[in-house]
C-alpha cells in the first residue's frame, strides 16, 4: 500500500482506538465532517438502504492527501478509488459510525458498499461516500419509525448535518413518507451531561451530540 494511503487508512483506524481507549474527559474534536444521508427505497416502497456521503475538513483533507499523485485535473481516479475501498473496509468493525433503530431496538445493516472518494478543488475538501444496506428491508408504515444516527462514539470527529438538504428521500415510492431532524444544541449538551460521561471509560460522549433523523410513512404506505 502506498505511503500516503496507508497513513490515511491508520489515522481512520486510529480514531476507533481512541474511542475505545481514550478517557473521556480528554475526548474532543479534532477532525471536522459535514454530512449528507439519502434514505432509499425499494421498487415496493420499503427501505432498503441510506446513502452516507461525509465531507472532510480542509485541514484532514491536506493531510489526508499529503504526498498523493496529483495532475492538473486533479487526484488519480485510481488513487481515489483504492482509498475510498480501504477506508470502507476500515470503517466496518464500527459500523460506519452510523446506528440504525426502531423504537429503541436495533434494526441491522450489513457491509456497506458503493464506496467513492472525491476531491473538490474549489473547496480543498475530500468527500467519502457509501451505500449502507439494511439487513432485510423495512416497511415503516406497519414496522414503526426509523431512528438514524452517525457519531464516532469518542467525539474525536464531531460529525454535523449540512444547513442545507441535509436528509433526502430517494428510490421508489415514498410521497407517504416525511422526516424530521432532531440536532442537539452543542452548548446545553456540554452543561447537561452527568459526571458518567467523563468517568466512565464506557461512555460514547459523541452519541450525546448526535442528530437523530426519524423516518415516519403514513399507515398503508412504505
Amino acid at each position: 500500500m502506498q505511503v500516503w494511503l496507508r497513513r490515511f487508512v491508520l489515522f481512520l483506524a486510529a480514531i476507533g482506538t481512541v474511542a475505545s481507549i481514550a478517557p473521556p474527559a480528554s475526548a474532543h474534536p479534532h477532525v471536522y465532517i459535514d454530512m449528507k444521508t439519502a434514505f432509499h427505497f425499494d421498487a415496493k416502497g420499503q427501505l432498503d438502504a441510506l446513502r452516507v456521503v461525509w465531507i472532510f475538513d480542509e485541514f484532514y483533507s491536506a493531510f489526508a492527501l499529503d504526498g498523493a499523485p496529483k495532475t492538473d485535473s486533479g487526484y488519480d481516479a485510481a488513487f481515489l478509488a483504492e482509498l475510498a475501498a480501504e477506508n470502507l473496509k476500515n470503517l466496518a468493525e464500527w459500523n460506519y459510525f452510523t446506528e440504525v433503530t426502531s423504537e429503541g431496538a436495533p434494526v441491522e445493516t450489513v457491509a456497506a458498499t458503493d464506496a467513492l472518494s472525491e476531491w473538490d478543488e474549489d473547496t480543498g475538501r475530500l468527500s467519502l461516500s457509501f451505500t449502507l444496506p439494511l439487513k432485510e428491508p423495512y416497511t415503516v408504515s406497519t414496522d414503526g419509525p426509523l431512528d438514524v444516527r452517525i457519531f464516532d462514539p469518542s467525539y474525536y470527529i464531531s460529525i454535523d448535518y449540512l444547513p442545507e438538504d441535509p436528509v433526502s428521500l430517494t428510490g421508489g415510492p415514498h410521497d407517504a413518507c416525511s422526516i424530521k431532524m432532531n440536532t442537539p444544541e452543542v452548548e446545553q449538551v456540554w452543561t447537561a451531561l452527568p459526571e458518567s460521561a467523563f468517568t466512565d471509560p464506557n461512555s460514547t460522549l459523541g452519541a450525546n451530540f448526535a442528530s437523530t433523523v426519524t423516518l415516519v410513512c403514513a399507515p398503508g404506505k412504505s
